[in-house]
């Protein structure tokens, strides 16, 4: 409880306190496990749920020490008023009836309110239904017609489809039909059930850091791709697109704290000051993949810089990673132009945007991050070479369809009450 005046000598009665200290609700408990976890799974899956994993890690230890630290870690609930506290029991001996086993009252059973196991199932089964539609979407859109994305599906866990041509994948397999079908419904229920579990216990996400993490990615990802498309359509093979959306991420993220500590400073001005931050920060994680992959730090730069150069897509791949003056002054310059763009547009927008519901948030954020991080992370060991052929884009897309349409189901499934424990006639 807070401390008064008169506990050290004056002020007024310590009955007079209006607050009381309280524990800070905090996510940093499950962000550590979740990090060891994948750190765990990255030793035998790959790279980058080590990587994830690793960044998960620190990201739930940082916050579980900084709630530690003077002044933080609670905050300060309101008394009740005297008038309004129950009011003392005069205790009779022999007059209270005893606890039977089993009986009503015997042991309370926590949580007294939960959403039913049927919740997450029917939440994966309608997000498994309707998930694959971004998925057959790009199949029609690209030429490669719909059973092209299913085959890939099946490679994740059936070896040896990498080997087959991109002609051989567009067609109908059976086989790899029925595997494809199997490990996406399995897979369904398991995240929807997972969901169903894990959303009563998330807390909400402050609106610019909800906004930052869904809106930021699929902006500067869908103009990136846009423009890679158009300039340099080559390259986007040679992208590592969950690893260039994970840099999106980290801008949004980070450009949404700026503005959240410049609340006093003119809008313009603290997009700015959010896009500067972001854009320095955003490279980091494709620096990682570059080095850690064995490319070196001038590949992903070169990478920036064929969205505005043509003809890069035609040089030797051993270019890509050599350091190119012109290239590098170009990379420098459509990356510190996304950047102040995306920033001021989320400073301008921010305030006009309402927040985002927690469920939804965390479907369109946890659900797309441990759904491709798995499913990458698989491909890489039983088809590496299919990773190449996936479209993460809008194999990300689909995950948050997902995401988003099993927090619908598990949202308006309605709370049922436990009674409390024992076998007794009331019970």
């Amino acid at each position: 409880m807070t401390e008064s005046t008169e506990q050290h000598g004056h002020g007024p009665p310590h009955s007079e306190l209006r607050t009381v200290d309280m524990p800070r609700p905090t996510v940093a408990p499950m962000m550590l496990a979740l990090g060891l976890v994948l750190l765990a799974a990255g030793v035998a899956l790959g790279t980058a749920l080590l990587v994830v994993g690793f960044l998960i890690f620190v990201l739930g230890l940082s916050t579980w020490v900084a709630s530690l630290l003077p002044g933080r870690g609670h905050f300060h609930e309101p008394l009740v008023e005297p008038e309004q506290r129950p009011q003392p029991i005069a205790g009779v001996p022999g007059s209270v009836e005893q606890l039977r086993v089993g009986g009503i009252g015997y042991r309370l059973q926590l949580p007294q309110k939960v959403r039913p196991v049927s919740a997450g199932i029917r939440g994966g089964i309608v997000g498994g239904l309707v998930m694959p539609l971004p998925a057959l979407a790009y199949g029609l859109t690209s030429g490669h017609g719909i059973w092209y994305p299913i085959n890939l599906l099946a490679g994740v866990v059936l070896p040896g489809i990498g080997e087959s041509s991109v002609a051989d994948l567009e067609q109908f397999h059976r086989g790899l039909f029925i595997a494809g079908l199997i490990f996406h419904g399995a897979f369904s229920v398991f995240f929807g059930l997972m969901y169903g579990v894990l959303l009563p216990m998330l807390p909400d996400i402050p609106k610019p850091l909800a906004w930052g993490g869904l809106l930021m990615p699929l902006l500067w990802t869908a103009a990136s791709f846009s423009l890679l498309g158009l300039v340099n359509p080559v390259l986007q093979k040679g992208i590592d697109w969950p690893w260039f959306i994970a840099s999106q991420f980290v801008f949004g993220v980070v450009s949404a704290l700026v503005v959240i500590r410049a609340e006093g400073l003119p809008r313009i001005l603290a997009g700015i000051l959010g896009g500067l931050a972001g854009g320095l920060l955003m490279p980091l994680p494709a620096l990682l993949w570059s080095l850690a992959t064995g490319h070196g730090i001038w590949y992903p730069m070169n990478l920036l810089a064929g969205m505005i150069l043509p003809g890069i897509d035609q040089r030797p791949i051993g270019e890509l990673y050599q350091f190119h003056a012109m290239w590098l002054g170009a990379a420098v310059a459509i990356h510190a132009t996304f950047s102040l763009a995306f920033g001021l547009a989320y400073g301008l927008v921010l305030p006009l945007v309402g927040p985002i519901p927690g469920p939804f948030a965390w479907g369109g954020l946890l659900m797309p991050l441990l759904w491709t991080g798995v499913s990458y992370s698989l491909m890489g060991v039983v088809n590496p070479l299919l990773q190449e052929r996936v479209n993460w884009p809008w194999f990300i897309a689909s995950q948050f369809v997902f995401g988003v349409a099993a927090a619908i189901i598990v949202v308006r499934t309605e709370e049922i009450q436990i009674p409390p424990a024992g076998h007794g006639p009331d019970a």
